[in-house]
């Protein structure tokens, strides 16, 4: 038995190549939506990720997807403030919002580290508070076994790893290879370094809310009382009831 131990971006990074990594369906984003390097319109579609990511959370912000696609197709905000955590379950949000219809905005307000910053990178629009953080890295990943199913797991998760460092890269406008070095040892960026290797689209000195009309699902229950008749057979109706025998 031999235990090998990879330093990539590993599950998340894998398991992304058919997944999130797959061509999303095309949106229509607005292209005079009011938001700017610096000012942007938040309105109160929303979806938030606050602390670590976990199969509860995930599912309660898929609920939240759903229902405000379905209402519009105006963008949704995804607020993030989060250390990272489950990486099949942030796959699943990923892959949630890029099946959506409305486009997916993001606003980190404090930290999106390991994978909510790759969750932030999936996004159609990013944004930061000036004093958010970002934080990229690669995970380990272990596998044990017999060395034959070692070395085609390796082979496998080679395969599918590559791919996905270029789309990264490539959704951040950086060379494949100072991206990879970039991650190597941790990357960590303040909100303006975030902005300048093209990360984010801008970080927020302005917000301007707008409330959009959100639909109320109201059910109503009807209830419909109806009264037992008994029909009278005719030969016993009216003056025609037989009397009582004594």
């Amino acid at each position: 038995m031999r235990k090998i131990v990879l330093s990539a971006l590993a599950v998340l990074l894998v398991l992304t190549s058919h997944t999130a990594m797959a061509a999303a369906p095309k949106k229509v984003i607005p292209k005079n939506d009011g938001n700017t390097k610096d000012t942007i319109v938040l309105t109160n579609r929303q979806v938030r990720l606050d602390g670590g990511i976990r199969s509860h959370m995930i599912r309660s912000a898929q609920r939240e997807f759903w229902k405000l696609d379905k209402q519009s197709n105006d963008p949704i905000w995804l607020m993030i403030n989060s250390p990272g955590g489950s990486v099949d379950a942030g796959l699943i949000l990923i892959d949630t919002f890029q099946a959506l219809k409305s486009p997916v905005y993001c606003l980190v307000e404090s930290s999106a580290y390991s994978m909510a910053a790759i969750t932030l990178v999936f996004c159609d629009k990013k944004y930061i508070l000036k004093h958010g953080k970002i934080m990229l890295h690669e995970a380990s990943y272990g596998t044990m076994g017999e060395d034959p199913q070692i070395r085609s797991r390796l082979t496998f998760i080679t395969k599918y790893l590559d791919g996905v460092h270029h789309e990264i890269a490539k959704r951040m406008g950086m060379p494949h290879d100072k991206y990879r070095a970039k991650i190597r040892d941790a990357w960590w960026l303040l909100a303006d370094e975030a902005a300048k290797v093209g990360l984010v689209d801008g970080v927020v000195k302005r917000i301007i809310y707008k409330e959009k009309p959100l639909e109320s699902v109201e059910r109503k229950r009807s209830m419909s009382v109806q009264s037992d008749k008994v029909e009278i057979p005719p030969e016993i109706s009216g003056d025609k009831i037989p009397k009582r025998r004594d």
